[in-house]
């Protein structure tokens, strides 16, 4: 035994053999193994940003949660029960904050990104969703088995599905969207949920990029250039076609005006709550991923290839940003009127907008 062990050490050295030969760990499911410290967690792969008061959250691969105090000097991580792939996060108030990803995972927070707890995953999801339809079935409702065929297709390979998209209105309602036209909503701040897939105009089922809410209304932003809007008379989200083919990746905006952003350099402005929609020259080639407005009203738009561009007339103009270095960015926060916060593939990087 300890020549046989002599030998693998010698042909891990060589780079013939991993290293988990050695000392082989059996899987752990990510939605059972608590996010592992990373020394290096600030220049790893980190997917969406977001403040809550002073303090700057990041997060990102393999359940990463990071936090700063100090407008990113230092970062320090957080506790999190679930090692999935986390894509989005949003805080409502001081302390609550939520965030979503991989495996169907909804985390909350109360304590300002501090610690997390699990309030959803895919295998809950599963049973909520077929509960819910298998319950409608027996009311005779006519679509509820289309809506049973697709949770079975969803979640044959186990709870994989990624929810893509969180946002709360206040600390008690809130939203989480992701694959496959899946949505589910809470007016507990997350204790309970429930199924919104049936309260979308949206048959083909298509994948929900991101939700968020502009001066009072509730956007989401989908493929095949789909915005739904939030009817809260009719508790239904409505379609609104912008005339783009491509995917949304995400919109902002204000009282004036939206601007809905996406692959290939895409963005779209509407003066009318989204009715009409005309296109905008960005000079950017590639998908845009994340934005943020200021109070000004100047647009930051965070690209894929690793610029930031920045306009100061409301879309009509676009630059880049100079001094910023390029990377596989996927999130962007505003971290102080002189400051943005850009996330991606490695790690945190703080940039000057003056």
């Amino acid at each position: 035994m300890k020549g046989h062990r002599n030998l693998c050490v010698g042909l891990v050295l060589l780079g013939l053999l991993p290293c988990t030969t050695l000392y082989a760990q059996p899987y752990q499911d990510p939605l059972d193994a608590p996010a592992q410290v990373n020394r290096l967690a600030a220049s790893s792969q980190l997917t969406a940003v977001a403040m809550v008061g002073q303090r700057i959250v990041a997060v990102g691969a393999r359940g990463m949660v990071l936090l700063s105090d100090d407008q990113g000097n230092n970062w320090q991580q957080a506790k999190v029960p679930v090692s999935s792939d986390l894509v989005a996060v949003q805080f409502s108030g001081d302390k609550q904050g939520w965030a979503v990803g991989h495996d169907g995972v909804v985390l909350h927070s109360g304590d300002a990104g501090a610690t997390w707890e699990k309030q959803l995953d895919g295998r809950i999801l599963e049973k909520l969703l077929t509960a819910h339809f298998k319950e409608m079935a027996a009311k005779d409702n006519e679509k509820a088995q289309q809506y049973l065929d697709l949770i079975k297709l969803n979640f044959a390979n186990g709870p994989e599905q990624p929810f893509l998209g969180v946002w709360f209105e206040n600390e008690q309602d809130g939203f989480v969207v992701g694959a496959f036209g899946t949505i589910m909503g809470t007016h507990d701040g997350g204790k309970t949920w429930e199924s919104w897939l049936e309260k979308v105009d949206n048959p083909d089922m298509l994948h929900y990029n991101a939700i968020v809410g502009i001066a009072g209304q509730t956007y989401i932003t989908s493929e095949q250039g789909s915005v739904f809007k939030l009817d809260k008379e009719q508790q239904r989200f409505i379609k609104l076609s912008s005339g783009y083919t491509g995917s949304f990746f995400g919109i902002l905006g204000n009282q004036q005006f939206l601007l809905a952003y996406g692959l290939r350099g895409n963005a779209y402005k509407s003066l009318d709550e989204g009715q009409t929609w005309s296109r905008l020259e960005t000079a950017s080639t590639t998908g845009l991923v994340a934005g943020v407005l200021d109070e000004k009203g100047h647009i930051l738009l965070a690209s894929e290839a690793g610029a930031v561009i920045e306009s100061r007339d409301e879309g009509k103009s676009f630059k880049p940003l100079p001094d910023v270095r390029p990377a596989l960015f996927a999130g962007l926060a505003l971290a102080a009127p002189d400051r943005a916060v850009v996330v991606g593939l490695s790690g945190v990087q703080v940039i000057s907008l003056q």
